[in-house]
């Protein structure tokens, strides 16, 4: 009896593994509580005339979490999800000026910890680099194209400036 129902748990766990692989959003979507599929992409199936029509049950909701809507006033109490959480600063677009700015003082202030810990060797810009660009999630590309915007406009030299003008 114990084999029928390990063979049975098995066979539905290979049945779901290759649904998730063949069909990945499901698994996100699904630990997400959200639904794929929208009302005007369901087909329509004609019924007989006397037939109840029972659809509005099953019509998905759309690509909308199950959650309140992010209008409606969060509290928020304990561990929470804050990817669910609506955010106060949505719309709010950053110039490459401010970016940049925020990249550069990001490397001043790991560079003064740094010296503040006596670590600094011959390797500690490069650690100091690394460390940024995974703070900031640029590429190696991206991290060139800073550091030859920030060269150009002497943004190290502003941003140390501005660190000892605030101390």
């Amino acid at each position: 009896m114990i084999k029928i129902f390990l063979k049975a748990a098995i066979l539905v766990f290979i049945i779901l593994s290759i649904y998730f692989i063949v069909n990945p959003s499901a698994c996100s979507n699904l630990m997400m509580g959200r639904v794929t599929n929208s009302p005007d992409t369901e087909p329509q199936i004609a019924l007989p005339a006397g037939a109840a029509d029972h659809s509005e049950m099953f019509i998905p909701s759309g690509d909308k979490p199950l959650r309140q809507s992010a209008s409606q006033e969060q509290k928020v109490e304990g561990i929470t999800d804050t990817n669910s959480l609506a955010t106060d600063n949505a719309g709010v677009d950053y110039s490459q000026e401010d970016i940049d700015y925020a990249i550069a003082s990001r490397y001043v202030e790991l560079e003064n910890e740094y010296a503040q810990a006596k670590k600094t060797t011959k390797d500690t810009a490069k650690e100091i680099s690394y460390q940024v660009m995974d703070d900031f999630e640029l590429t190696p590309e991206e991290w060139e194209d800073f550091l030859q915007r920030a060269t150009k406009s002497n943004l190290f030299d502003k941003v140390r400036r501005d660190v000892a003008a605030a101390k």
